[in-house]
């Protein structure tokens, strides 16, 4: 078996992981209360000793009377004050324990007991304090670190024989007295212990526990091997090979070596079910397969009998499209011809019939204004028929939007002035010269004027903008927008307005009259440009149509 990526690897793995952790956070724990103990236990030691230093010093003051009397009952200062027992008792006690300890304070009479930097400073957090009766912490002396601990002590009565008043007086050790006052800080008993000791049992604490750790870990890997080959890696190996076999067809491979208990042996039945479903469905697989290929083979031959029906039924809707573009085109042709012989006739009639009723002229009036309705219509019809052909060609040449505006504004003036509607027109400085087609962008600009007159009340206005778009994605374009104060175009009837044969009006005796090619026709011309045309529109606020022609580099001049 291969150990490398393998299941018991990987486990073995999370399992010393997960070992190693919670040991070390155990011996964290032992360590820092092992800390713990060993501080309060030098505490302990170090109030003790202190307190006993104490004592001593309280019973030589209280006896010093005694002490400095002979029999007779001569005083006679022996040097045996407490200062003087205390440095003795600690001079004794240091070489006898290995511990050292003294009384210090501020300003010193004997030299031996000058404080160090260590012990002026907890003296300083002492004297600020009075409710602290003791102060510790750690240090390194020569290399070595010791633990240190001071506790507090004052002035009492006994003290100012040799301490009080009058300050700069000499005591009778011929010392100057200070001037303190009964409970003024006096100073401080310091005592330093090794911790050599201390770190010898730690060091040996650690060494044992990270060899248990190691032997644990080292035993739960091995226990965890074990275990995991004989219960969980065989059963998974013998389940791939009767695996594998399967992927090479042997489907009558069975799992019966596995005589478990556990979840194995539940995995190793659940095979072998799988594998009897397997070799039941592979029997009838062959048969399905081939009844699948037979409808296959049907199902093909009715789509092949299909696609030569749809391609005959096209060929005849393209001939029928064409027929129809041709009849479209033939017969525009042939209405057109007498209908102009009409308008001219009616124009001379007009021009020329001095004789006519005011009621006869009415009528040739009206003669001709159905006459240009119905050309343009028929015209209408023809350009569309020609486009719907391909046979539309564009006749690029330098456009001033300027003329063109102006030409087709002079063209429709009469039916604005008929219909007293205000127009307008604006034009942007910067709008440049294209190459486009001049006649279709008449044409263009033309049917949404007529559009735009036909549904806009008596008395509104229209206005004209031609200006340049530069979208971000696109070639900047200029951009013509008719709106008018018309009567609108709601938002479900916007969606096919460009459509053709399309009115707004469904009614049969329509209000407004028309084709309905002439927006489907602009949309045509303005797509032969590479532009868009759109309208923005709701019902009784009038509507914007607007179409753009792009300015093509190397083109505009």
């Amino acid at each position: 078996m291969k150990l490398r990526n393998s299941l018991s690897l990987r486990f073995m793995l999370s399992m010393a992981i997960i070992i190693v952790v919670m040991m070390t956070i155990n011996l964290l724990w032992n360590v820092n209360m092992s800390q713990r103990q060993a501080e309060s236990e030098m505490r302990e030691k170090a109030t003790v000793i202190a307190q006993q230093l104490i004592a001593a010093r309280s019973f030589i003051a209280v006896q010093q009377d005694t002490i400095n009397s002979d029999s007779n009952g001569h005083y006679e200062f022996k040097h045996l004050n407490p200062a003087a027992v205390g440095k003795g008792i600690g001079d004794i006690f240091n070489k006898a324990s290995g511990y050292k300890f003294k009384q210090t304070r501020p300003q010193v009479r004997d030299e031996e007991n000058k404080p160090d930097n260590f012990e002026v400073q907890f003296m300083k957090e002492l004297a600020a304090n009075r409710q602290m009766t003791e102060i510790y912490g750690y240090d390194v002396i020569d290399g070595i670190k010791v633990f240190r601990y001071l506790v507090p002590i004052y002035f009492d009565e006994s003290c100012m024989p040799c301490h009080g008043s009058p300050a700069g007086a000499r005591d009778v050790a011929g010392h100057l007295k200070e001037g303190y006052l009964p409970g003024d800080f006096s100073g401080a008993i310091s005592i330093v212990f090794p911790m050599t000791v201390f770190e010898k049992n730690m060091h040996d604490t650690v060494v044992t526990q990270l060899l248990f750790i190691i032997f644990i870990v080292l035993v739960t890997i091995g226990v965890i091997y074990m275990l995991m080959e004989h219960i969980v890696i065989q059963p998974i190996q013998a389940l791939t090979a009767k695996v594998v076999k399967i992927g090479h067809g042997e489907l009558s491979a069975q799992m019966n070596e596995i005589h478990t208990y556990d979840e194995m042996q539940s995995l190793a039945t659940e095979f072998n079910t799988m594998a009897d479903k397997l070799q039941q469905l592979y029997t009838g697989l062959e048969e399905k397969v081939a009844e699948r290929t037979r409808m296959l083979i049907r199902a093909n031959l009715q789509l092949a009998t299909q696609g030569r029906e749809l391609m005959a039924m096209n060929e005849k809707l393209s001939e029928a499209d064409r027929l129809k573009s041709e009849f479209l085109a033939v017969m525009s042709h042939e209405l057109r011809t007498p209908l102009t012989a009409i308008i001219a006739f009616t124009e001379i009639l007009l021009a020329e019939g001095e004789t006519l009723s005011s009621l006869q002229r009415e009528f040739l009036a009206d003669i001709l204004d159905s006459g240009h309705q119905l050309l343009n219509q028929i015209n209408d019809i023809l350009d569309m028929s020609k486009i719907e052909a391909g046979l539309v060609r564009m006749n690029d040449q330098v456009v001033d939007f300027h003329n063109i505006v102006g030409e087709v504004s002079r063209t429709i003036l009469p039916l604005l002035t008929r219909k007293q509607i205000q127009y307008s027109v604006h034009i942007d400085e910067n709008v440049p010269y294209v190459m486009a087609d001049a006649d279709k962008i008449k044409h263009i600009l033309s049917n949404l004027l007529s559009n735009a007159i036909k549904f806009t009340p008596e008395g509104k206005k229209i206005c004209v903008t031609v200006s340049v778009n530069k979208p971000v994605e696109a070639l900047p374009a200029v951009q013509v927008a008719v709106a008018d104060d018309g009567i609108g175009i709601s938002q479900e009837d916007q969606q096919y307005i460009f459509d053709k044969f399309r009115q707004v009006d469904h009614a049969k005796d329509r209000e407004y009259s028309g084709s309905g090619l002439g927006l489907a026709l602009a949309r045509n011309l303005v797509e032969l440009h590479g532009g868009t045309i759109s309208v923005a529109s709701a019902v009784g606020q009038g509507s914007i149509f607007t179409f753009t022609i792009p300015i093509r580099t190397g083109r505009a001049y």
